[in-house]
């Protein structure tokens, strides 16, 4: 990907799909600092860029760590590297729900998939096989940044931001969001030793 093409405004336009990050309660600075630091530290992410122009400018990468205000929305781009060495733009969002949760959202515009991929609607994994590459991608990023600080949810899919949270989510959103679930998330559910076990006793469920 090269400077023109990550600053292309039609490529930030229409949906996204995403890896969505959920701390609660909010206001913990500290442990929002310490899952961007995992992500600085993560092999297939490269940013955090502060404009779309400062792409690939290392002089021009947010320092952290950063201090979020009471309900607010910070937003940096970077890019994402999957196995197959595609590189995907990317938006970061570090959002702040007052008297609720803290979110770090993973956001790849659609229509970088729709030029790289055989696109199939609705995006599901069944008719578009590579989503597979895409998820793991998302999950490694996930179990990087749950090593350096817990999370109590994470989801990853289309417009899964906002879909629901750790106090709201019932098997049936399970059954609809790919969701990784750190052990006290599992038993709520009654899904302890169920699903894909990876690192740390997460879980995945897909």
């Amino acid at each position: 990907m090269n400077y023109n093409d990550f600053n292309n405004e039609e490529l930030w336009y229409g949906g996204y799909y995403e890896l969505s990050i959920e701390y609660n309660p909010y206001g913990d600075n500290k442990k929002l600092n310490k899952a961007l630091v995992a992500l600085y530290k993560c092999d297939n992410f490269n940013g955090m860029w502060k404009e779309r122009k400062d792409f690939q400018n290392y002089y021009e990468t947010i320092s952290l760590p950063i201090n979020l205000e009471d309900a607010s929305v910070d937003q940096f781009y970077g890019t994402v590297t999957d196995s197959k060495s595609n590189i995907f733009p990317c938006l970061i969002s570090i959002i702040r729900i007052e008297g609720e949760s803290d979110w770090i959202d993973i956001s790849i515009p659609l229509v970088i998939f729709e030029e790289i991929f055989n696109c199939n609607y609705p995006l599901i994994k069944e008719s578009n096989l590579w989503l597979n590459d895409i998820d793991k991608m998302f999950t490694t990023i996930t179990e990087l940044i749950y090593s350096h600080s817990p999370f109590d949810l994470a989801m990853i899919g289309e417009e899964v931001s906002g879909r629901t949270n750790q106090k709201e989510i019932t098997l049936v959103d399970i059954n609809k969001i790919t969701c990784i679930l750190p052990n006290q998330l599992q038993s709520k559910l009654g899904l302890y030793n169920q699903g894909v076990k990876l690192t740390n006793d997460l879980r995945k469920f897909d």
